[in-house]
């Protein structure tokens, strides 16, 4: 899988529900206890949770999970922005 030179060091938690919402997927911030949110795909009901303190590795895990949803690199940085 090509990465380009953007970092996955600067995404925090905030960024990444944006992201998803402009990937049209549904983020629920209050479905237990903690910081953690949970994001769905609404067409295949895949979930993924996105906790509150990310580094480098944890956002390219996450970033690697749109990917295998369906989402371009290029669309998955540009909902990031």
């Amino acid at each position: 899988m090509y990465m380009s030179s953007r970092s996955f060091s600067d995404i925090n938690q905030k960024r990444w529900i944006k992201a998803c919402h402009k990937l049209g997927l549904r983020v629920e911030t209050k479905f237990g206890k903690g910081s953690h949110i949970l994001i769905k795909h609404p067409e295949t009901e895949h979930k993924y949770t996105i906790q509150k303190n990310l580094h480098k590795f944890i956002n390219m895990k996450i970033f690697k999970k749109m990917m295998e949803w369906g989402f371009s690199e290029e669309d998955i940085w540009e909902a990031l922005k």
